[in-house]
């Protein structure tokens, strides 16, 4: 037993700790981004060194937030402007107290305002070319998420794959990428008390938005439930019927791989190969099934990621609260899923439909009634008791609470 209490890691290892929790995805990112700005700055001859001010930092960061481009001489989209720009001033912030022991914050001191300005200006100026501006992927109607399913034979490698993609994506409302980095260990059949199965599987991917580690757990797992009304389709089964495919010479744990090119038939197992389907290879599924069922993905933005735009469109149209939708989405807040809600042309024309029969009722009720509270209240309020004026007696429209003044 060790005489020491408390942990003996040294500050190297606790920095080692701290860089290797960053997922690998962001650190390129972000020395991608870097590059450039050196790229940028070497054109302009700008230095950075102790005697550089904040003064000139800031002269310097205003000129790369309007004047940052593509290599090929175009402009980025608007957003990615935000994201290039704040990665940026984050970076020179790191590089010159680290270096020089220099303090400043290019995100709220006043020396830096013209410098954020200038990053809002160009993004406002390029949201209004359509083409810059960021859209998020569309959704699909149900009958053409039906239509996708019907393309695909769940007794082939590539059709079962694709059939459990869609039915789990729908389901389970997976980000566009989230699918590339789910492994068989996310998925967990349920048991009762009794350790009886449920029929659910549960899933928790327990990482964070790109599966590669980070400490955003999703607090919430959801699951997987048997589809009673069509088997076809049901999510269980399906996921099941790919772990049975599943040969014994394979040793990787993502759950989508590529098929087998030397299958033989239904019946046999070792549809797969070794190796998991590519992130570019699965990032065009939905975009190549919407196209192969005649949605014109030209004007329409089709994406992996328009299952889940239509997952969180669907339960809203269905009536779920915001507040149960972040439960299935993984978000903090209700905010955040505002995107995502997209109206199409039935549920516009439900909406429409009951602002119609909802004003129809409203000329009824005032029409009938000669001297009552306002009518807005009364259509609203199906159980209104009003006493005599002069009592001022609280009158419940609506489950609040008003005083009645009316003489």
């Amino acid at each position: 037993m060790s005489n020491f209490r408390f942990g003996r890691n040294t500050p190297k290892e606790i920095d080692d700790s701290i860089t290797n929790i960053t997922p690998l995805n962001t650190k390129n990112s972000r020395n991608s981004i870097w590059r450039q700005f050196e790229k940028f700055c070497g054109e302009r001859k700008y230095v950075f060194d102790g005697n550089t001010s904040t003064e000139k930092l800031a002269f310097i960061l205003k000129d790369w937030g309007y004047n940052m481009k593509k290599v090929d001489g175009n402009d980025y989209e608007e957003a990615v402007i935000k994201t290039m720009w704040n990665v940026t001033a984050k970076q020179l912030q790191e590089l010159y107290f680290n270096k020089f022991g220099i303090k400043f914050d290019p995100f709220v001191d006043l020396e830096f305002k013209g410098s954020r300005n200038a990053r809002d200006a160009k993004r406002r100026n390029l949201q209004i070319q359509p083409e810059k501006r960021k859209t998020s992927s569309s959704i699909l109607t149900l009958e053409e998420y039906n239509k996708i399913l019907k393309i695909y034979n769940e007794d082939t490698p590539d059709g079962l794959q694709k059939m459990f993609f869609y039915v789990a994506g729908l389901e389970l409302a997976w980000r566009g990428c989230e699918g590339v980095n789910v492994t068989i260990k996310h998925f967990k059949e349920e048991s009762d008390n009794c350790g009886l199965p449920t029929g659910r599987i549960e899933y928790n991917c327990i990482f964070s938005k790109t599966a590669q580690g980070g400490s955003h757990k999703l607090t919430d797992s959801k699951w997987l439930a048997t589809n009673t009304t069509d088997p076809r389709i049901c999510p269980v089964r399906l996921y099941k019927k790919m772990l049975s495919k599943r040969g014994k010479h394979i040793t990787t744990d993502r759950l989508f791989l590529t098929p087998n090119p030397a299958w033989r038939e239904p019946s046999s197992v070792g549809w797969f190969k070794n190796s998991p389907v590519g992130r570019n290879e699965m990032g065009k599924w939905t975009r190549t099934a919407a196209e192969e069922i005649g949605i014109d993905i030209k004007k329409k933005k089709i994406s992996n990621h328009s299952l889940r735009s239509t997952a969180v469109s669907q339960l809203a149209k269905a009536g779920v609260g915001e507040e149960q939708l972040i439960k299935i989405t993984g978000h903090a807040n209700t905010f955040s899923i505002k995107p995502y809600l997209q109206l199409d042309g039935d549920h516009q024309y439900q909406m429409i439909d009951k602002l119609r029969a909802n004003s129809t009722a409203m000329e009824e009720s005032n029409n009938k009634s000669t001297n009552c509270a306002p009518s807005a209240l009364v259509q609203m309020s199906k159980n209104i008791v009003t006493t005599s004026p002069s009592t001022q007696t609280p009158v419940n429209y609506y489950n609040c609470t008003i005083i009645n003044y009316n003489s």
